[in-house]
């Protein structure tokens, strides 16, 4: 008899222990979990999930304590977010307390990396109560259905930075010649058209170029007064313009008669050439000369007050007024250039002819693919240029091969450093694949475009940001922007198929059953995986019992 009590005891006990985990999971249905918003949504790359729970009075085991773990299951996988721990008020080990006689409740929020596959997907929330050893699994509860994606349909329209050849069709050269005159005086000494100077402008016209243009200045020393240099100044033009003619007509330079080409101007008094030169001399008191220069408005009283300055003017007038009486003659003339058919040629049977900027130039002229890398590499090999990897880089970046592009980039920063464009084209790799703070990063070391910055903005949830840059646009990107940002009426015309799709989903949002479905027709002509996109897509959940949606659809 004494040991059938003992083994009743011993049953009690162990249904005693159990009572609880039994209870919870058989009132498991009671508990109510809410998600915010209802569906989850796909922003900056991340789903992020805010979820509250609801326990009623007498639920929650004193002694126990329930591992929640939200878990985002799809066709080919499942992504969990944290797991938290909630206990009773007896128990210990959990993030909050539930009381059994009142119930409560508790906050829980956690994102994951978002990827397409979760489009089609169901939240369970799974629960594992445990209570002195044992344990009970309660549920699963589906608790949400899918993912609204419509963020993450940006396109990778970014501006791939390779438009660095630095090569100019028209390149203007300029040579210039400064005649000095003595005081007051206007005629060209001999001693003047033999100077160096003038032997450099006659090497430099002996080029044969085309003229551009031919511009004579002449200056007056800021001493005396004002009409008086004035004139001294006209006069210099006169004869500085009669000696230039005379002399590039016996040079036989292109263009020497023809006046048009010509542009003289007599500056008069070179106040602005006077204080930049007594700033770089090593006068004294050069600042009080050039206090005087810039608070004395009348020229006459300015003049007088240096000429007062008696211990320093005859250093003005031995080293600065010299250099003032003056005129300059200046030829600009177009520089000699291949055609781009010449380029072109050279750049596959003798490379080596063109200099770097021509050699990348010709690559843009090349539609072959393999005589364009040919070229970039090329490019390293003749001139060890950083800009011939980027360039390869940026091909295979244009085609999407993210691998290929940064195994050239890196090879492009091994050789010239961190060039602007190569972090900018490595900031684009980031940005696709996801590392958006990565992106960010670089973007901002390459001063980035505009557009790169925006198109980055929509990636991270940027939207008002993004929308900004892009208003009034009719890109996809624009509109993808001023949707995410809570504008409706958008209007994407480039006509491609994600355009169509885009415009469809601001007609469903805005209940517009008719152009939704006219938008999705258009779209699903143009790309036929776009129907079963649609029939997953909770932008169209509206749609589901819509005939011809359905008929669209199937």
């Amino acid at each position: 008899m004494r040991n059938s009590k003992i083994f009743y005891v011993i049953v009690a006990v162990l249904m005693l222990s159990g009572c609880g985990l039994d209870q919870m999971a058989g009132k498991y249905e009671t508990v109510n979990f809410t998600t915010t918003p209802p569906t989850l949504q796909a922003h900056g790359g991340k789903v992020a999930l805010s979820l509250d729970a609801s326990f009623a009075a007498k639920y929650f085991a004193k002694q126990v304590t329930v591992d929640f773990t939200p878990v985002l299951v799809y066709n080919n996988g499942e992504t969990a977010f944290k797991t938290i721990t909630i206990q009773g008020e007896e128990a210990t080990g959990g993030e909050a307390t539930i009381f059994y006689s009142t119930g409560g409740n508790f906050k829980y929020q956690d994102a994951i990396e978002y990827n397409s596959d979760m489009m089609n997907s169901t939240l369970e929330l799974r629960a594992t109560a445990k209570e002195k050893g044992k344990e009970k699994v309660l549920g699963p509860k589906t608790i949400a259905n899918g993912v609204l994606a419509t963020a993450t349909r940006v396109l990778d329209n970014e501006n791939i930075a390779n438009t660095n050849h630095g090569y100019e069709h028209e390149t203007i050269l300029e040579e210039t010649a400064t005649i000095y005159f003595l005081v007051n005086q206007s005629n060209i000494r001999t001693t003047e058209k033999s100077d160096a100077n003038i032997r450099k402008l006659k090497e430099f016209v002996k080029n044969g170029y085309i003229t551009h243009s031919i511009e004579i200045k002449s200056f007056a020393s800021p001493e005396g007064s004002v009409n008086t240099n004035d004139n001294v100044s006209d006069n210099r033009m006169k004869s500085t313009l009669s000696y230039t003619k005379t002399l590039l007509r016996s040079l036989k330079v292109d263009g020497a008669g023809n006046n048009e080409l010509y542009t003289e101007t007599s500056l008069g008094e070179d106040w602005e050439g006077f204080e930049s030169l007594v700033q770089a001399s090593g006068i004294k008191d050069k600042r009080r000369i050039n206090n005087i220069v810039n608070a004395v408005e009348d020229v006459e009283i300015r003049e007088q007050q240096i000429r007062d300055l008696a211990e320093i003017y005859d250093a003005l007038e031995d080293d600065i007024l010299p250099q003032l009486r003056k005129a300059v003659i200046i030829i600009r003339s177009f520089e000699s250039k291949r055609t781009d058919v010449e380029i072109a040629a050279l750049s596959t049977t003798t490379p080596e002819v063109l200099d770097v900027k021509e050699l990348l130039f010709s690559a843009t002229l090349a539609t072959n693919t393999t005589i364009k890398e040919g070229i970039y590499n090329k490019v390293v090999e003749l001139h060890n240029d950083w800009r011939g990897y980027n360039n390869i880089a940026s091909m295979h970046l244009a085609d999407g091969d993210l691998s290929e592009t940064m195994l050239y980039l890196e090879k492009a920063e091994a050789l010239g450093g961190a060039q602007a464009d190569i972090l900018n084209n490595k900031g684009i790799v980031a940005a696709r694949r996801g590392q958006l703070a990565k992106a960010q990063k670089l973007f901002d070391q390459a001063n980035a475009s505009e557009l790169n910055q925006a198109t980055l903005d929509i990636r991270q949830g940027e939207y008002k940001k993004a929308a900004r840059f892009f208003k009034n646009g009719k890109s996809h990107n624009a509109a993808l922007a001023q949707l995410m940002n809570g504008k409706n009426n958008i209007n994407c015309n480039e006509g491609t198929a994600a355009c169509h799709y885009l415009n469809a989903i601001a007609a469903a949002r805005s209940e517009n059953n008719d152009n939704a479905i006219g938008y999705l027709k258009n779209a699903i002509t143009a790309n036929a995986n776009y129907k079963a996109e649609a029939s997953i897509d909770l932008e169209f959940v509206s749609l589901r019992t819509n005939k011809s949606f359905i008929a669209l659809t199937k």
